[in-house]
This record gives C-alpha cells, structure tokens and sequence, in this order.
C-alpha cells in the first residue's frame, strides 16, 4: 500500500484484508482525537509496581525478521500462551519467545492459531519452570484521561542484541470503530517491537494489545491504538489451543549429504517384529538450490521435477541427471503449490498473490520463451493448493480464504464454489478415479466432496491440529492426511472411519504420499526426515535423513523409482532404487 501523509502502518498486515478506504478512515479518525486530553487520576499501583508487574508477564518475541512482544495470557500443563500481534508472528519461520528470566523457548510455528479477523495470534510455548499470568481488567471502564500502561521489548537500530524491556505511562485518548481490532486509542510513547506487548490499567490488569501507527511525514507524532482485551476472550470461549508435546531430549541428527551425481546410501532399516524391513532407496544426487529459496512444492515426473519456491520461482530438472531445464519467476510472491496435467504438457501454480497460472512445461534448455497461459483470479487471499482431475479437464484450489474453487482448466471458466470450512485450507487432492475431492484445513476437519456435482459428501473431525496434507491411494478407497502435531490418519473414504494413526514423527508433518503400487505411504516432515509406512497395517518401515532443516514436501515419479524431497535448506534430493 502506498500513502503521501503516512510513513509506516506497522499494525495493518495484508494479511487482514483491510481496504484503503478503512485504514485512511482509521487514520484520520485517529488524527482528531490526538488534542491534548487532562489525565484522570486514579487510585492503584504505583508506577513502580505496575511497571514490575508489566516485566514480570511480558515475553519477547523473536523471528528470523520479525520480531516484537506478547504477553502470558493462559497456561494448560507446561503450555504456556502468549498473546501477540498476528503482524508480528504472520510470516511462517523460527521464532523464540525469551520469558523474563532469559530463557530462551522455541516455538512451533504450526502450534500458532490466529485470531480471525483481528490482529492478534496466540503463540504455545512449552516449559516446566512457573511463569506469572496475567490478571485481566474491564477494558470498558476505561474513559479518555485514564492512566494506562503499555510494556514490551522495543528494537534499537537494527541489533536485535540491544533491546531492553520498556515500560510506559500514559491517557486514554478516545476510542474508534474497530479497525483490524484496533479500537483503544493513548498517547503513551510506544517503539517498533513493542507489537503485541500488554496495555495496563491503574491496577496492573491486561486491559489490551498494543499496536503502533506513525502518522504525517517529518513528523514525530506517534499515536498508539490498542485491542481491548474482550475482543480476546470473546473468541477464546469458541476454541480449544493446542498442546505443546514433549520433544524427546535427544534427536538424531540428519546426514547433511554433499552434491553427487552417485549413489550415496542412506537407507536407514527398522526392525519389526524380528523381521528387518529396509527401505530401497539410496540418494542419488542432493542439488542445493540458493536462487529458488525455500522448496514448498514438487512434482516428480518419470523424466522431469517440477519444484514451486518460497520467492515466486518455478523450476524444472532433468531427473536422470539432475540438471536445470528451466527457471522463471512464475509469481511476484511465494509460489506453494504446483501440478501438472495427465499429458505433462502444462505446469499449474498457486500462489500467495492469491492467483493460480497456467505454464506450458518446458521440455528441454533450448527454450528461451516462457509461455503463460492463462491467469485465474477469484480467490480473495493466498493460494495453498491445486490439484487436477485425471481426465485433465478439472482443476481444483483451495485458499486461506477458506473457499475451493473448480475450474475448467481448457478455457479457465470458475465452474463452482465449494464452501463449507471455517478457516483457512492448507490442502487438496483429487481421487484417482474422478469422483472426489477431499480438502484439509485449519478448523482441524477435512471435507469430501462429490467432484462432478460439488456437493459436500462427509466431513471428518480429524481430532489433530490444522490438516496439513491430504492424498488418496490408487485404489480410491483409502484417504490419507497429516498434520501440523505430526500425526498421521488413514481413513477408509466410504464410511469416513478412522483405520490407522501414525505417531512416530515429532513435528508437524506437510507432506505424504502414497507410492503407485498403493502399499506403502511416505511422510515429510518438519523433523527433517522421510518416513515409510505400510499402508495396511500403519507399521513404520523405515526412515530416510538427508535435510538439514524443515521438510516441506516429498514425491514419487509414476513408475515408483524416484522420490524427490525438499524444505526450507533450499535443497532438492533425489533418491532412486539402486
């Protein structure tokens, strides 16, 4: 977005889908309750205390290039819950909470639930140690000239080294309509990285989130707006958070293999029963790819993979040989999601510029023109999925918007709507012989749908956190999901039972296959291995290591005799059967 009169708007993330007009009547409204307002005194803490209690519950947040504060909100167990802005948590990556004693905790990103349509996210830690949770106050006492109070950890310069806790006094300047949330208007002096941070009353009670907006160009004015803490606990009551796991104190680490065009062996084998199972599948080559970023999707043909990347890009490489064809900027932002049709003639992508094209697949270096086909637009937010029907003439996408689209792919007419989830869909898949269309989303449900006539057949209550993968075996009788606790579900598709889960990976899990013959299922995950399951009775094979972090997404070529993975070390590896 670009604004003459406005430098930054930090607590209005895209994501929210706020129109232009809303945010300059959110400014402006903004601008003329800035006059000087007498403070009203209030009996309570002293400025001391409150400022001790604001240390004592506010955490810091950091990410790989986000950062900002939070604040203890509820505990479950050892899970501790941090609420925050969703703009500081909203770009998938590493992130640490440091509580107030130091310590530093991880986060699993796929453990963080976002609030709908506000900007705030609560954001699960795990730890034994006794961290104080905050007491809540009634943010609806609150009348301009009130005392409040507004803590986090403020950035200095660009060293995220430097920032120190900072506590704040300041008035209740007014309220506004909600904008992303945002309705609690006061003039305390508020930094970048204080996002997310707690808005005290007079008492030390958490009465909002605090967020920052700087107004006019050369001007050092900063107005402060706040979501009142209600907006929380008001949703709060509708939902279940998840529990963070115990993560076993020691983890193999994977091989990192080096560049090679021979075989590298690391078939890892597992006993079962006293039987030895092994899995036949050696790296043939690692090819580790800087200027595509980081891998989200891949399809594996018999002579060709197809790879979709974090920055825009598409790919495609020779399987024999591992060699680049081809590379193009396919999008302006992250592609997530790529097919291609039955003939191999055409390359599908989603992206998260909330659009789906159409590329015909280039075949060999000779070619120097990259022919787009046709762009679809409809969807209203990212897009994280596309599938293509056997026939070639259907193409489905799912979006954060929570809604899947079907497409006539010849002449890109929208055919239907499917609506039904109520949060954002992370995947699809089509079944092998046409009929249905299954759909996995965050609400924790996955959908089946009649693919000819779009209506919803079943839904499935998965019991997990947000459905991540979704596949379907050859056979079209039996579906498959994972999700973001690493669990993994085998259903039977006519009557919607559960018949296997799969608990052996310790991260979320985004990806899963079922290899062509339909006997064996191989999962991709955040736990940067390849795991092999047997289909009919959920016993695990065996396991492949060969990343060096997140594994985003695994596939098998037709004939079984290639499985290409990659993540987020921007790496691509082939494995073959010797």
């Amino acid at each position: 977005m670009k604004f003459k009169r406005i430098i930054i708007i930090i607590i209005i993330s895209n994501l929210l889908n706020i129109n232009t007009t809303n945010i300059r009547n959110f400014i402006v409204r903004l601008a003329t309750i800035i006059p000087l307002i007498t403070p009203k005194i209030a009996i309570g803490a002293t400025e001391s205390e409150i400022n001790k209690i604001a240390a004592e519950i506010t955490v810091r947040i950091d990410g790989q290039n986000r950062s900002g504060s939070g604040v203890i909100v509820e505990k479950q167990g050892d899970t501790y819950y941090v609420l925050t802005n969703w703009h500081v948590v909203n770009k998938v990556g590493d992130y640490q909470v440091r509580t107030p004693d130091g310590k530093m905790h991880p986060v699993y990103y796929t453990l963080i639930k976002q609030v709908p349509n506000v900007d705030l996210a609560i954001v699960p830690f795990s730890s034994s140690q006794n961290y104080p949770i905050v007491e809540t106050g009634d943010p609806t006492q609150l009348v301009p000239g009130t005392n409040v109070f507004v803590g986090g950890w403020p950035r200095s310069g660009s060293n995220i080294k430097q920032r120190i806790f900072l506590s704040t006094p300041g008035v209740v300047t007014g309220r506004q309509q909600p904008v992303a949330g945002y309705s609690l208007l006061y003039d305390n002096l508020v930094r970048a990285g204080m996002s997310g941070g707690p808005v005290l009353d007079t008492e030390g009670r958490l009465v909002a989130i605090n967020g920052i907006v700087k107004l006019q160009e050369n001007s050092d004015v900063i107005v402060s707006g706040g979501i009142e803490i209600n907006t929380f606990w008001n949703w709060r009551q509708r939902v279940s958070l998840p529990i963070v796991s115990q993560v076993p104190q020691t983890i193999q680490t994977p091989v990192t293999p080096t560049e090679t065009t021979n075989s590298v062996s690391t078939t890892t084998s597992t006993e079962e029963n006293g039987t030895e199972t092994a899995v036949n599948f050696t790296l043939a080559k690692a090819i580790t790819d800087e200027i595509s970023g980081i891998v989200n999707s891949i399809v594996a043909l018999n002579a060709y993979i197809v790879m979709g990347s974090s920055n825009g890009m598409i790919s495609v490489w020779d399987t024999q040989n591992g060699e680049i064809i081809a590379t193009w900027k396919a999008h302006p932002e992250s592609v997530n999601s790529v097919a291609v049709t039955p003939d191999e003639q055409f390359v599908i992508s989603g992206s998260d510029d909330k659009t789906i094209k159409i590329w015909k697949l280039p075949k060999n270096k000779n070619i120097t023109d990259i022919s787009l086909v046709r762009t679809l637009t409809g969807h209203t937010d990212v897009v994280d999925g596309v599938a293509i029907a056997p026939n070639g003439q259907i193409l489905a996408s799912g979006s954060w918007d929570g809604t899947i689209k079907i497409w006539n792919l010849g002449s890109g007419e929208l055919l239907q709507t499917l609506e039904g989830h109520s949060e954002i869909i992370n995947a699809i898949a089509i079944s092998p012989d046409g009929q249905f269309l299954a759909s996995g989303s965050k609400d924790n449900q996955i959908k089946l749908w009649n693919l000819p006539t779009g209506q919803l057949v079943r839904t499935i209550n998965t019991n997990s956190l947000s459905t991540l993968s979704v596949i379907f075996s050859p056979d079209s009788q039996i579906l498959a999901s994972s999700s973001s606790d690493g669990m993994i579900n085998i259903w039977n598709l006519q009557t919607g039972k559960l018949i296997h889960s799969l608990k052996e990976h310790i991260d979320g899990v985004w990806s899963i296959i079922i290899t062509p013959n339909g006997k064996t299922l191989i999962s991709g995950s955040w736990d940067k291995t390849i795991k092999f399951w047997e289909l009919s009775t959920g016993k695990l094979k065996g396991s492949l290591s060969g990343h060096n972090s997140y594994i985003s997404s695994v596939a098998i070529s037709p004939n079984g005799q290639t499985i290409v993975s990659g993540g987020w070390d921007r790496k691509i590896n082939i494995w073959k059967v010797p």
